[in-house]
This record gives structure tokens, sequence and C-alpha cells, in this order.
């Protein structure tokens, strides 16, 4: 579907699974839920929380742990297992902060044609939090002051190895050196795309 006015997120992750679920919110799997994918015990997946093989965190609380769906992701593919089909768009998350609202609206619908999951942000600070708590897989602005604002956040989250767009009217086309695509919108529209699909083909490896 078409969004029309992005005023926040408006993309939550849901995911049909083989377990007789769906898996929801966060981007986050339960210790049962990891170990029914590996075909293992849970208390297997904790020995590998433990030890640091496996990324995960804890709810306040009882202290429950959850994973992250692309760390889990990167665990599979690291120790060449398979990934279920019901997860691979996880490695598609492109995150926006641009405006106007509708230039906004236009570069998550051609995004979501292209198979990805876009997410809007509505300001900077927006931005910082879903950054962290999603860990895209790329990034688009539609200004070179919010050029200075993501590099913070990338500093400050130590993800580094992503793609990073620059899209608007005004914005001069190329790759500089600070690692940021610059096109033109929308007469750069299919470049765009290419440059999503190039990302992904570079950030797959073989399960």
């Amino acid at each position: 579907m078409d969004l029309q006015r992005p005023k926040a997120i408006y993309t939550e992750f849901k995911v049909s699974d083989r377990l007789g679920g769906v898996v929801r919110g966060k981007q986050a799997l339960t210790t049962g839920e990891v170990a029914k994918y590996c075909g293992v015990n849970f208390r297997t997946v904790i020995r590998w929380i433990e030890r640091g093989h496996l990324e995960a965190y804890k709810l306040p609380g009882r202290g429950d742990n959850r994973i992250p769906l692309p760390g889990f992701i990167s665990f599979l593919q690291s120790n060449h297992m398979p990934v279920p089909d019901e997860l691979r768009q996880h490695g598609r998350t492109l995150l926006i902060l641009a405006e106007p609202e509708d230039l906004a609206a236009e570069l998550a619908s051609t995004a979501r044609r292209a198979g990805w999951e876009p997410m809007v942000a509505s300001d900077a600070m927006q931005f910082g939090y879903v950054f962290s708590e999603q860990q895209p897989t790329a990034v688009v602005v539609s200004s070179e002051e919010m050029v200075a604002a993501v590099n913070r956040v990338r500093r400050e989250s130590e993800s580094q190895d992503i793609l990073c767009i620059v899209a608007g009217g005004d914005i001069p086309t190329g790759v500089s050196t600070d690692g940021w695509c610059r096109i033109q919108w929308p007469v750069e529209q299919k470049r765009f795309v290419g440059l999503l699909d190039l990302s992904e083909s570079h950030t797959q490896r073989p399960v």
C-alpha cells in the first residue's frame, strides 16, 4: 500500500513465520523462536548469548532475552546457516529523514516498490532513536544539514557500514569523499533504486 502523509514511523514489521505465529515489534525474537529456527534447545541459545556469539538485550522486569532480527540474521550468515525466507526482508530496511513530507512519501513509495521496508522519521531525534533500535541497511536524507546529524548518529552507534544517500531537487549528483551518494530527485529515481539493489548485493553473504 502506498503511504499518503508520513507523520512518524509508519512501518511496523510483521513477519508471518513457520512457527505458527507472527514475529512482531522492534524486529526482535525470543530465545524460544531462535531455538526453533536453529533446531536447538533454548538453553543453547542462552549459552550463545552469554558467550557473546549472539547479540541480545534484556527486557526490564523479568529480564527475558530478546534477539534483534538483524543480529540474528548476521549470526546465521556468519555460521553458514540458512536464513528463512520470511526473515530475509529484514536485510532491506531503509530509514528516511526528508523534507517536505511529499518527498519523504515519494522516496518511501519508490523503496517499497523495489522490495524494501521504508521507515520515515519526522525529525533528527526520532531518526536517532529508530536508527539505534532498527539498525537499517540504508538511510536517505534530503539536505546537507541532515548529513551532519546522521553522521553523528552513526558515530555514536558504531554503525558505519551502511548505504547513505542524499536525495533532493538541488543536490549535485555523484559520490563524495564522505561516503554519501548524492542523487537529484526525481530525475535520478532509477539510480536511487540501483543504489539500493547494489547495496543489497554487497551485503548479502552465502548461506
